[in-house]
């Protein structure tokens, strides 16, 4: 025979609950951890890049100077093949032309 609620003894241990027929309120869900504020990040200062001297100054220049004359001698290549050539020369060596 089961036993449940129903068929308990009176003098038992178990006493089954009776739910009232009044509904609940529903209780505020308050979350464990406060929510974090919103902060914006502080800007920080990066120091000026340091100048750079003369010497390192006129190595940028000489090699912007030497990128751009590769460039107009890639250019001047009439098609594909010929673009691959001149690519090829310039592996093999530095300054080919």
């Amino acid at each position: 025979m089961p036993h449940h609620a129903a068929a308990a003894p009176s003098g038992a241990w178990f006493r089954p609950s009776v739910r009232s027929a009044r509904p609940l309120a529903p209780r505020p869900i308050v979350p464990a951890v406060a929510p974090m504020p919103a902060v914006r990040p502080v800007p920080v200062a990066s120091p000026p890049a340091p100048r750079l001297s003369w010497l390192a100054r006129l190595e940028r220049w000489c090699w912007r100077q030497e990128q751009a004359r590769m460039e107009r001698y890639l250019a001047g290549s009439a098609d594909v093949v010929e673009l691959e050539q001149r690519l090829e020369r310039i592996a093999r060596r530095p300054i080919p032309f």
